[in-house]
């Protein structure tokens, strides 16, 4: 096998369908490419939900066409055999024209398969001893690492090496850590959250760092343990002198008299100017607070990045050059402002008033900018020349518009942008009627923000909206893509039928470009 073809010569050409990440895991997201494009495909996989249990899945291919569209393979004796969790941590993931994802057959149990979107292209990649349930699926300086479990009861990292078709096990901490709860990639390192003894011999979270062997892999902390006490990787120099007076909202590095974090999020492991950004609390006794910390690249210089009174730190998104949050400010004991902040590793930007609540919002990550979804409405985000502002998508008050925002869901939002255009749910009102949830697309302003389609207009006479959902929510990265399946989004939704029925649709963003894929075989569950 060869090596993963990224973004090389390929991408001169390309035109991006980026990820809507960050903050969520808004997913569907591919690049186009022209065809014939090394290391391109013209099929893609999507999993279905097979069962009345929201975790068991099927895997199935679609070439674009009703006739392309089904099953990629049977691999449990008609049994689900892809299991996907609301973690997002059992992705899967493309490189140099092929998928890799964990699927579970009765001869090898779960284990690692790649496909090239054929059944007769589709084998098992790794056999682990054991049914290894393989997790954290990312590239790491060309080569495929994940986390499996062995047969002595742990989880540990693995790295395979697609060129020499090797398979390398790391043991990640010895007998002090037997899991893993998260990984994430920074440069030509991967970083491990795994478990470590403190020095009261209790075992917590440790932040571990690997370069994919076993001697290059080292802990960096473990949680909550005083800096210069159970840690390989120390500040180069004495920098306590920083945590006497640190500069407001200027970073330092963790030294004497600090204690490592705690609590760190899974979900926020972020790489971001070759390091890594995570949330996590510096007092094991206030789990509420999160704070902004960040790790250098070989592990080294702990940091915590911005000043005390910057907290409850959410939605990591990188934009370009540019880490976006929402954090709350504190002015006094009971007081304290919410805002969005911009922050590219030195200088931190805060905005003004968001014009709704925060709490519950959602950021993603386009080639427009950043988008901040909430319950109500979507708004495009600038920042220039140190100042934000915010732009709503919402039409107005017209006949036909949107009273909510409903791109969120368990297993990814549908909120995806597709060659410039961007497309979400909400719930809709048509000629002064409330018909429900229905896909909206907007090019970034709020008069080019319209309907798609209606693929159930209730003219049966039945109750049930279009309700769109995402199929490709469950990409850790964006397939290059040819052929009809370009420029397209996938979803599910309710058709028109007597009796609406789920079913698996590609869009153009137009009505007449939309091609009804499949009839899903499930019908009870909404989570895909």
């Amino acid at each position: 096998m060869k090596r993963p073809v990224f973004f090389q010569a390929a991408l001169a050409g390309a035109m991006f369908t980026l990820a809507a990440c960050g903050g969520g895991s808004g997913g569907g997201s591919t690049t186009s490419v022209p065809e014939g494009t090394p290391g391109s495909v013209e099929r893609l996989l999507f999993p279905v939900n097979s069962t009345s249990i929201p975790s068991q899945f099927d895997m199935y291919a679609t070439d674009g066409s009703a006739e392309g569209t089904g099953l990629l393979k049977d691999f449990n004796e008609g049994q689900p055999a892809v299991q996907q969790y609301y973690d997002g941590r059992d992705p899967i993931l493309f490189g140099d024209g092929k998928f890799y994802f964990g699927a579970q057959s009765p001869n090898e149990g779960r284990e690692l398969r790649v496909s090239d979107g054929t059944e007769a292209g589709t084998s098992v990649l790794v056999d682990i001893e054991g049914s290894s349930y393989p997790l954290d699926l990312q590239w790491m300086d060309g080569k495929l690492a994940f986390s499996a479990g062995t047969t002595d009861f742990a989880r540990e990292l693995f790295v395979y090496d697609l060129d020499a078709e090797t398979l390398t096990e790391i043991d990640v901490g010895g007998e002090d850590s037997k899991n893993i709860h998260g990984m994430q990639t920074v440069g030509n390192s991967i970083f491990i959250l795994g478990r470590g003894v403190k020095s009261d011999s209790r075992n917590v979270p440790a932040l571990y760092v690997s370069d994919g062997s076993q001697e290059g892999t080292q802990l960096v902390f473990v949680e909550g343990e005083p800096v210069g006490g159970v840690a390989v990787k120390q500040p180069t120099e004495s920098l306590a002198v920083q945590r006497a007076e640190a500069p407001a909202n200027t970073p330092y590095v963790l030294a004497d008299g600090d204690y490592y974090p705690t609590n760190i999020q899974p979900h926020s492991l972020t790489s971001f100017a070759g390091r890594l950004f995570f949330l996590a609390n510096n007092d094991p006794n206030n789990q509420s607070s999160l704070l902004l910390y960040s790790v250098a690249e070989d592990g080294s210089d702990v940091r915590r990045e911005l000043g005390e009174d910057v907290t409850f730190v959410q939605n990591l998104t990188v934009v370009g050059d540019t880490l976006y949050f929402y954090a709350d400010r504190r002015i006094n004991a009971a007081n304290f402002t919410r805002h969005v902040y911009a922050y590219d590793g030195t200088t931190l930007q805060e905005s003004g008033d968001f014009p709704e609540g925060l709490f519950a919002s959602r950021f993603y990550a386009t080639s427009l900018g950043l988008f901040v979804v909430t319950t109500n409405n979507v708004y495009r985000t600038a920042f220039e020349d140190g100042e934000f502002t915010f732009a709503s998508m919402h039409p107005g008050d017209t006949m036909t518009t949107y009273t909510g925002v409903k791109s969120r869901t368990q297993f990814g939002e549908l909120f995806t942008e597709v060659e410039g255009t961007i497309y979400f749910v909400a719930d809709t009102v048509i000629d002064g009627t409330a018909v429900g949830e229905e896909l909206w697309k907007t090019d970034g302003s709020a008069e080019g923000t319209s309907l798609v389609l209606e693929t159930n207009d209730l003219t049966t006479g039945d109750n049930l909206s279009s309700a769109p959902r995402p199929l490709l929510a469950r990409y850790a990265n964006a397939p290059l893509v040819s052929g009809e399946v370009a420029g397209k989004l996938f979803f599910s939704a309710y058709d028109n039928s007597a009796t609406p029925t789920l079913h698996a649709y590609m869009t153009d963003g137009t009505a007449e470009g939309t091609v009804k894929l499949l009839e899903l075989p499930n019908q009870s569950r909404r989570d895909l």
